[in-house]
Parts: structure tokens; sequence; C-alpha cells
């Protein structure tokens, strides 16, 4: 059985990915063909044609005049995914029409749905409007994981292994040390687990780009709605600060770091990657090193699922690993995730 929810959002690409042209991922193991029509609207369809199965994203398939050429036999599709052309003939066969896929674009995101398409309810997808607000800057990237998205979300629901995965770069020795608190909303679907430290040593992530040095006050605040959106609510300020009752924060940084978690496959992931900021908006220099610096982190997360994957993969059924304190969050996480696709989470004994 899948480990794959089906009935759910996920994000496809960023808005600036998909033009007037054809584009192609692979999206819960679904091969899937977008492209934006005329009128500027992404529509998603089956990325493979009806007759014989050709990729219509292979070359030399085309879109012309708003509609898909095949470029093995020259079956031709609509925007809608309906044919309206083949070879040889005047007649259209009835069923001649690609599967078509409901998709959203929000935030700077295009989202996708999966599953049964008269379940897709655009009001059930996870919002981060500071994505592609006033007022913030975002950075971003995508890289590819050879591991199942699940590995990904038990890795950003415990943050500390930034001490000891990512030191010199976001890791002190505060995250690892100090507790979570963890809370489960089960009506809305969303799992929270806080850290907030009063007195931490600055990482170079933070002092390079806010300009603090020494001791600071850092909260990790996550938020993740599953399958899909992560988003950890971070704020850097100096120590004893803290926000004013009204919720203004002026004494503080904010940075919105945000992960989209979707599915490529039962065993590879899309590891979409964003970070926004409330301060310095104008400076490219520090766009560039939160940019950069990010990558690395995430790509250091990269390589140690890749290698998790692998033992995970080869381990004995039954096998049992230990939880304790620290993942609270992720073992909810599951439980969730779970429940989404109808069968008991693995390897999610309680936290002791």
């Amino acid at each position: 059985m899948s480990a794959i929810p089906r009935n759910q959002w996920y994000v496809a690409a960023y808005s600036a990915e998909i033009e007037h042209a054809l584009f192609a991922r692979t999206i819960c193991d679904e091969p899937i063909l977008f492209w934006r029509t005329e009128a500027g609207e992404v529509v998603a369809h089956s990325d493979r044609c009806v007759h014989r199965r050709f990729p219509l994203s292979q070359a030399p398939s085309r879109l012309v005049d708003g509609a898909v050429v095949c470029g093995y036999h020259g079956f031709t599709y609509g925007a809608d995914g309906k044919c309206v052309a083949v070879p040889g003939q005047t007649r259209v066969p009835r069923t001649a029409r690609l599967t078509s896929y409901p998709v959203a674009e929000l935030d700077s995101l295009v989202w996708i749905w999966i599953g049964d398409p008269g379940l897709a309810d655009e009001s059930r997808i996870p919002r981060a409007t500071y994505l592609d607000a006033e007022g913030y800057t975002t950075v971003r990237g995508l890289e590819p994981l050879a591991a199942r998205f699940s590995l990904l979300v038990d890795n950003l629901l415990d943050l500390s292994h930034e001490t000891y995965l990512h030191g010199g770069y976001i890791g002190t020795p505060e995250v690892a040390s100090t507790p979570i608190t963890t809370e489960v909303d089960d009506d809305a679907g969303i799992v929270y687990v806080s850290r907030h430290m009063a007195d931490a040593e600055c990482p170079p992530f933070y002092a390079k780009s806010t300009g603090l040095q020494g001791r600071i006050a850092r909260w990790q605040d996550i938020e993740y709605t599953p399958p899909c959106l992560y988003k950890l609510h971070s704020r850097i300020a100096p120590v004893g600060s803290v926000p004013n009752p009204d919720g203004t924060d002026p004494d503080a940084f904010h940075v919105e770091v945000v992960y989209a978690i979707t599915p490529e496959t039962e065993h590879s992931t899309h590891d979409f990657w964003m970070v926004a900021r409330d301060f310095a908006l104008d400076d490219e220099e520090v766009s560039a090193f939160l940019a950069e610096n990010n990558r690395t982190v995430v790509l250091q997360d990269v390589v140690a699922l890749d290698v998790l994957e692998q033992v995970v993969a080869r381990e004995p059924a039954g096998y049992q690993e230990l939880s304790i304190n620290i993942d609270t969050g992720g073992l909810a996480a599951r439980r969730m995730l779970a429940r989404m696709v109808g069968e008991a989470p693995r390897n999610a004994p309680a936290a002791r």
C-alpha cells in the first residue's frame, strides 16, 4: 500500500517555473505536463499521449497556438486536455482526452490536487502569504531528494539535528539542549513545535544576515500542515527582548523558512525551500548570502537523508526504533499522515 496520501494538495512548482512552454514534473508517481495558457492560467494534464503513451513533454512534442502536438503521431490537445485533432481522420474519438488535474496558484506557488478531482477544495490549501507580499524578501530553491518524503518530515520537525549536522551554519549547542513544546490541532490538521532560547549563541547564518553578534534570543516556532507545507517562524533578537503586548516586535528580525514537501515517487521527494525575511529587503548581498547558506544546509540534509533512505529500505520487517521527547512533533505528524493514507503509523512508538 502506498504511503503517499492522495487526496491532498501538493506544491508542483514555483510560479516562475511555468511559462508558455511545456514543463514536466513527476508528482506522487504521476508524470504530469504543465503549461501556462495565453490568458496566464496554469493547466496540468497527464504527460502521455492517449494513442501510444509518448510523453508530451518530450521533443519533438511542442506547444502550438495554445495546443500540445504530440511529437510521435501528431495527436493534438487543447488546454482543457481534450483531443482536438488526430492524424488521418476527421473524427476525433470521444474518449481521446488527457487526465486533467485541478491546480491553484497562491503565494508564488503552483499547487496540484492528485486525488479525486471532485474532492479538490482550494480553501484547504495552507497559506504562506509572506512569500509573495510587501514587507518581505524571499530567496528559494529546489533540491532533489532520493528519499521518501516522510524522512524529510521527521528531519524538519526535530531541529535538534541542527547542532550536529549544521554546525558552522545554523546550528549551535542551545538548539539541542533546549526543551521543546508540542501542540497538535487535530481539527485544523496542524502540528506545532516550539523551542524558545532566551540566551543562545548567534550562528553565522543570522550573524552575517542581521548584524547581531554574540548572544541572542532565538525562537523557533514550527507549524506543519501535513502532508505538504512546513513553516518555521524564526525570531532573532537581542537577549532580553520580547514582543510588545500588542504583538509588534520592533527589536527583532523575523525569518520565515518554508518547505514544500512533495513526493515525487515512493522513494524520492521534491524538496522546495524558501527563506523570507522582513529586514534588509533590498540588500542583494544579504539575499545572496541567505540563498547560498540555506542551500548548503539543505544539501547537508539531502546527503544525510539519502543515506538514511538506503538504511530504512534494507532494515528487517518489524525493526523498532527508539523515540524520545524531542520526537513528539514528528510522531504526531506520523500519526496524521498515517490517518491520511488509512494505515497504522510505521515505527511510531510513544515518546519516553
